[in-house]
C-alpha cells in the first residue's frame, strides 16, 4: 500500500512539472525547459556528492527566467496540495514522503512546509530521480503544442539513459531532419486503403507508419534523411529504442532475406529493444525464416498494416 501511495505521489508531481512547462507562453521556453530537465537528469545520475548535486541543480534552476517561472509554479502547486485532486491517503502521506528525501547526511529540512523557495523543485527532482524526470520529458513532448521545435526536443531525448548503449552515429541519425509522425486521412474501404498506401509519397508513408507508435503513447518520429543504418523511424519504448524500416514496395516486390539480415545487425549493434520492418508488400520465405531467428525483429506486411488501421497495435 505504501509503495502504491508513493508511486501515486510521483505521478502527481510529474504531472505538476509537465503542466507548468506546457503552460509556458513560448515554444522556445518549452525547449529550454526540456534541456533543463535533461541536464538535471544528468546531474542526478552522476557520481557527485549530494551537496554538489544540490548546488548544480539549484544553479540550473536559476539559469533562465523561464525555468525560474516554472520552478515557482511547481512550488505553488505543491504548497497548495491540500486543495488538489490528490486522493486523501496521498494528501496525508505527502508531507512525510517528501520530508524523507535524503540530503547531505540528514533529511531535506523544511520541505514539509512547502515554501516557495526554488530549492523545493530541486528536492522534488531528486525525489523523482532519473526515471521520474524522463517521465516529465515524455509527458511534455507528446503534447502536439510542444513539438514545433522537434529537433531540439529530440536532442534532449537521445540523452535518455535507456539509450546509453546506442552509438553516437545512430544518435546523430536520430536527430537528422526529423519529421513529426502524422496520421494521414485514408479511405475506409479496404481495397481503396491498400491502393492509397501503395501510392503514398515515401516520406508521408514513413510519417504515417510512425503515427501508430505515437498513438500508442511512445515518443516517435520519422527521419527525412537517409542514413547508413537503413532506419526510417524511431520510437522510445520503456525498455529502450525501437527502430523502424519502411518499405513502400509494389505488391510484387517482396522484402528479401538480405534486408532482414542487415536490419538484424543494426538491432544488435545498437542494443535496440526491437526493430520493425513495415512494407506495403510481403516477405519472402527466407526473410521470414531469418526474422524468426531473433525475438527482436517484427515483420509487418500489407495485411497487418491494413489491420493497424482498424485495430490499434500494441508494441
Amino acid at each position: 500500500m505504501l509503495n502504491a501511495i508513493t508511486e501515486g505521489i510521483r505521478k502527481w508531481l510529474v504531472a505538476r512539472f509537465a503542466s507548468a512547462i506546457r503552460h509556458t507562453t513560448r515554444a522556445e521556453d518549452r525547449v529550454v525547459a526540456i534541456r533543463w530537465l535533461s541536464e538535471s537528469r544528468d546531474v542526478i545520475a552522476s557520481e557527485l556528492p549530494p551537496m554538489e548535486k544540490f548546488k548544480n541543480l539549484n544553479a540550473l534552476v536559476n539559469s533562465r527566467t523561464a525555468i525560474v517561472a516554472i520552478a515557482k509554479s511547481v512550488s505553488e502547486a505543491v504548497s497548495n496540495y491540500r486543495s488538489s485532486d490528490l486522493p486523501l491517503p496521498m494528501k496525508i502521506a505527502l508531507p512525510a514522503t517528501l520530508a524523507a528525501i535524503p540530503l547531505v547526511g540528514g533529511h531535506a529540512a523544511g520541505i514539509a512546509a512547502f515554501g516557495g523557495a526554488l530549492g523545493v523543485p530541486v528536492l522534488l527532482l531528486i525525489f523523482l530521480g532519473t526515471a521520474g524526470i524522463t517521465s516529465i520529458i515524455e509527458a511534455v513532448v507528446t503534447n502536439p503544442e510542444a513539438r514545433p521545435q522537434i529537433a531540439e526536443i529530440i536532442d534532449a531525448i537521445v540523452q535518455d539513459e535507456r539509450l546509453r548503449r546506442t552509438s553516437a552515429q545512430m544518435k546523430a541519425a536520430m536527430k537528422e531532419q526529423p519529421m513529426d509522425p502524422t496520421r494521414f486521412a485514408v479511405p475506409p474501404e479496404e481495397m481503396a486503403l491498400r491502393a492509397y498506401l501503395l501510392n503514398m509519397d515515401p516520406f508521408q508513408f514513413e510519417r504515417h507508419t510512425m503515427s501508430f507508435f505515437d498513438a500508442a503513447g511512445y515518443e516517435a518520429w520519422a527521419t527525412r534523411k537517409s542514413n547508413d543504418f537503413g532506419v526510417d523511424g524511431f520510437a522510445i519504448h520503456p525498455d529502450g529504442l525501437i527502430i523502424v524500416q519502411c518499405k513502400r514496395n509494389a505488391s510484387e516486390n517482396r522484402v528479401g532475406r538480405p534486408t532482414i539480415q542487415q536490419f538484424k545487425g543494426v538491432i544488435e549493434e545498437q542494443s535496440a529493444h526491437r526493430g520493425y520492418v513495415v512494407t506495403t508488400s510481403t516477405f519472402t520465405d527466407d526473410a521470414i525464416e531469418s526474422a524468426g531467428c531473433s525475438e527482436k525483429v517484427v515483420l509487418i506486411d500489407m495485411d497487418t498494416l491494413v489491420r493497424w488501421h482498424t485495430d490499434a497495435p500494441t508494441f
